[in-house]
């Protein structure tokens, strides 16, 4: 979108045209007509594909406009670290805020659109590491350490601390200018070093404790990010066991190995989570009991005292 040798005034159609080419939906509530073509962000955009199958995407703005974005793509690992200013991202229900010297990783699918709020008046510098949702994985890491570390990915959002030292070198690195070559080999690097920081090693609490196959593992996970993304929606077991393409029974049985709860026990954990967070925003009881997927507060507050100890009132 820009060139980080001079700052360029992005309106909201050099957005739109942006969002066409790497399919993101763009919403601007500072700006009232579409044919208002204000400045949205001043600054630069860098972006350079690396050899890996890496989309290092470096930028520097100054947000004049509040404005949202919606990723609709795929990407088996999406990396947003923030070096200065602040994001609000959310995949369904699952909420999380970035500040300076933070960073998320995620993985992007269709299903579960990721929307990020950058507010006005701040300077937001930021860099995003993406595979090309275009492309498969490539093949010199088909095989290698960072396959091994993506299929252990779990969580749908998971949010890290950028260690000093390597803020440190991302400041000092990105600031100097580079023939091509040089800086396609630098932001390797980086890459390299983000994704080892970002996808610590673990064993998956799943191979620990259940015995279902690989592709088991791989539906029940699916079902399992299907509850923890969007917990408000109404369930039932046989629609659930349907789409993980086993029996009711199995997959109550299964799920419980692996995760340590029941189906409906987990979509319980989930809304009490989502719940909690909407009171600590200052909705009322009632409101973060509906917003959760409750219908009664009465019942809401007793699934509420069962998990946390605490009423859901002392939260408010």
């Amino acid at each position: 979108m820009g060139d980080r040798a001079e700052l360029t005034s992005f309106g909201r159609q050099d957005f739109l045209a942006f969002g066409r080419e790497y399919g993101i939906s763009y919403r601007f509530p500072g700006v009232d007509t579409p044919d208002d073509d204000s400045t949205i962000a001043r600054g630069w955009i860098d972006e350079t594909p690396l050899p890996s199958g890496f989309r290092f995407t470096h930028s520097d703005l100054t947000i004049s406009h509040s404005y949202e974005s919606v990723s609709l793509g795929h990407a088996p690992l999406l990396m947003v670290i923030v070096l200065e200013g602040c994001i609000r991202l959310s995949i369904g229900a699952v909420e999380r805020e970035l500040g300076s010297g933070m960073a998320a990783s995620l993985q992007l699918r269709p299903e579960y659109a990721l929307a990020a709020y950058q507010p006005a008046g701040q300077r937001l510098k930021t860099i995003v590491l993406a595979f090309d949702p275009g492309g498969p994985l490539p093949s010199q890491t088909e095989q290698g350490p960072l396959r091994a570390l993506l299929r252990g990915v779990q969580d749908p959002v998971v949010l890290w601390d950028v260690p000093p030292v390597l803020m440190a070198a991302l400041e000092q690195s990105l600031g100097v200018r580079l023939p091509e070559l040089q800086k396609t080999l630098v932001l390797e690097g980086l890459a390299l070093q983000l994704v080892g920081y970002g996808l610590p090693e673990q064993v998956p609490a799943i191979e620990r404790k259940s015995r279902a196959s690989t592709q088991e593992h791989q539906r029940l996970e699916a079902i399992r990010q299907l509850l923890e993304f969007a917990p408000t929606e109404n369930y039932s077991l046989t629609d659930l066991a349907s789409r993980a393409a086993m029996s009711p029974s199995s997959l109550r049985s299964k799920f419980r190995a692996t995760y340590g709860l029941s189906v409906f026990g987990y979509l319980r954990k989930c809304r009490l989570n989502l719940a909690w967070h909407y009171l600590e925003q200052g909705y009322s009881v009632q409101q973060a009991a509906h917003r959760s997927g409750y219908r009664h507060a009465t019942n809401f507050a007793t699934a509420f005292r069962r998990q946390f100890g605490v009423s859901p009132k002392t939260v408010v």
